[in-house]
């Protein structure tokens, strides 16, 4: 039984069931209910229910009436949605704010592409973590916090993904996107971002036209 006692104990209850999600603790066909939530977490329903409701708001669960709730499989599809939409994002919020960019950031980066390499070569788990918190800090950079949330959950919809299917990530375009933020070059350090954001598109994936119907 995993116990979580903490101040702020919806949070950890999210941070708990989101952790054994994308690490496969549960398999895809598991039907989650509150009451074996609470058990396994030994909290109340409340905080149970709170981290559900943000799960399924991130596309992370899906809500089944009368039964409880479904882990989702993101589509090749839609992983490819959040690809250019991380793409578009990312590289217009730097090519904008870069200015606010100064040497205690890039230091703060460069030491998140210390710890990556680091980490153990088969920690596959680790390496993602990484690679998420390198572009949440860049972005943290910022201030926007309605952006920063839509990247959030971009980023949890594709560590599903990609740790169920062991795709692997690496720093070296972090590590030259930092090189180019440092002497001023934006223009290449934005091109660096889109080359590192789109190499995890998957091959052979087409795009599928947005039914109008279905608004």
């Amino acid at each position: 039984m995993k116990k979580i006692i903490c101040n702020t104990l919806k949070d950890q209850v999210y941070d708990a069931l989101f952790s054994d999600i994308i690490n496969g603790v549960y398999p895809t066909d598991t039907i989650l209910t509150e009451k074996f939530l609470m058990e396994k977490y030994s909290v109340s329903r409340a905080p149970i229910r709170e981290a559900l409701t943000q799960l399924t708001g991130t596309y992370i669960l899906s809500s089944i009436p009368r039964q409880g709730y479904k882990i989702l499989q993101p589509s090749q599809q839609k992983l490819l949605e959040i690809i250019k939409f991380r793409s578009a994002l990312e590289s217009s919020f730097l090519e904008s704010y870069c200015i606010y960019i100064d040497e205690s950031w890039v230091k703060e980066l460069r030491a998140i592409c210390a710890d990556y390499t680091n980490c153990p070569t088969n920690d596959f788990m680790a390496h993602w973590h990484y690679n998420c918190q390198f572009h949440l800090k860049l972005f943290s950079i910022y201030g926007n916090h309605y952006a920063y949330k839509l990247l959030e959950d971009a980023l949890n919809i594709q560590t599903i993904f990609f740790v169920q299917k062991k795709h692997s990530v690496t720093m070296d375009l972090h590590l030259a996107l930092v090189d180019y933020l440092e002497k001023g070059e934006i223009a290449t350090a934005v091109t660096i971002l889109k080359a590192d954001i789109e190499n995890l598109l998957l091959p052979a994936i087409a795009p599928t036209p947005v039914d109008q119907n279905s608004k």
